[in-house]
């Protein structure tokens, strides 16, 4: 098979799942560069000089959008058939609707992997209504990371028998138990600091379980567009020597940091534009750790999370939940390791990355 990924960035630290991804699948090229992807890893470019200088693409993209986009279609079919690309997989639905087309004019079979806001968010949705319904149908393969986003797809396209829920995996032989857990009771995300993320709703709860567990902290990995309010918010609660922002850090780097921790905590939440999560790989993550997850009943959360057995959800904006589901584990650590090493478990079985890939890999063949 020779395959083709296309993804919006070259690399983002929030993306791990792709780069697992194209680690496992092994394609021919890897395609970036924006919902219109033209660059590949290697260096190569879908254009000729002078339209593979990104000036030169930008000012006809936005002078001529319609035109652009025709041209870019041209050399995306040439660029598939030149390398003989016998398999398209797209990350993310806005990504896929501007290549389907190509696709299909090279008789290539295409799928799409879609992960949260591009199957859940009301803009996304209302924007790519007409390319959705006609992109779906035709699609060797829908794959979706939640079993929650099928609803919103299907409700565009109607029933969709090419769909299939493949939740993000874990590198379970490289996420799991290590070294011993830090002397004050220690509770992590990691996570960027955005709204469907509840950053701020993590730390109200933090607030009350300070309150009753005065040797409790909490490490916060991940930046983002409310990391400052999130650290005014500690200021205003003088928390500060007990909620610690580790910025943006790789895999390498917060792996340790799950291992020493004793609980993950991240209050996921559907935000006012409709958006939210697919299936948090912090948590997965996490849980290879060992780790008991307290977290809401949020997209594919609950088939992560097994509910009193790996660990324990609330609803969505319920602080008070997760403040006492928070004072629990604090309360009962060896409930905690027991949870932890029971989530350690359902993960290995369940979203072990070697597994999910291969299953991805026999749909596309």
């Amino acid at each position: 098979m020779n395959l083709l990924i296309a993804r919006s960035n070259f690399h983002s630290y929030s993306e791990t799942f792709i780069d697992e991804q194209i680690k496992q699948l092994a394609p021919s090229e890897v395609l970036y560069e924006g919902w219109l992807p033209s660059r590949t890893y290697s260096g190569k470019s879908t254009y000729p000089f002078p339209l593979s200088l990104l000036i030169v693409r930008g000012t006809l993209r936005n002078l001529f959008p319609v035109f652009f986009k025709k041209i870019y279609q041209h050399f995306l079919i040439k660029f598939l058939r030149t390398n003989q690309i016998d398999a398209f997989l797209a990350n993310y639905g806005p990504l896929g609707a501007n290549i389907y087309e190509a696709c299909i004019a090279a008789n290539i079979p295409y799928s799409i992997v879609f992960l949260g806001f591009d199957a859940n968010e009301k803009k996304t949705l209302t924007q790519y209504h007409a390319a959705y319904k006609d992109m779906l149908p035709r699609a060797q393969a829908v794959i979706v990371v939640a079993q929650s986003m099928r609803e919103n797809l299907e409700a565009i396209a109607g029933p969709l028998n090419n769909l299939h829920f493949i939740p993000c995996g874990v590198d379970t032989a490289k996420f799991k138990p290590a070294g011993s857990k830090s002397d004050a009771f220690t509770f992590i995300s990691v996570a960027r600091f955005a709204e469907k993320k509840g950053p701020i709703h993590s730390l109200r709860a933090f607030t009350k379980v300070f309150q009753q567990i005065p040797n409790a902290r909490l490490l916060m990995v991940g930046d983002g567009p409310m990391w400052e309010e999130a650290k005014a918010y500690v200021a205003d609660n003088q928390l500060e020597n007990h909620v610690f922002f580790l910025g943006a850090k790789s895999q390498d780097e917060y792996l340790p940091l799950l291992q020493s921790a004793h609980v993950f905590i991240q209050h996921s939440i559907i935000t006012a534009a409709g958006d939210s999560e697919g299936t948090p790989v912090a948590i997965l993550e996490a849980a290879a750790c060992g780790l008991p997850t307290v977290s809401t009943r949020h997209a594919g959360i609950p088939d992560a999370v097994i509910e009193q057995e790996t660990g324990i959800l609330t609803d969505e904006h319920d602080i008070d939940a997760m403040a006492e589901a928070c004072i629990y584990f604090a309360q009962n650590p060896s409930e905690a390791l027991n949870m932890g090493a029971a989530a350690r478990k359902h993960v290995s079985e369940k979203y072990d990355v070697v597994k999910l890939s291969q299953k991805i890999k026999s749909i596309l063949k």
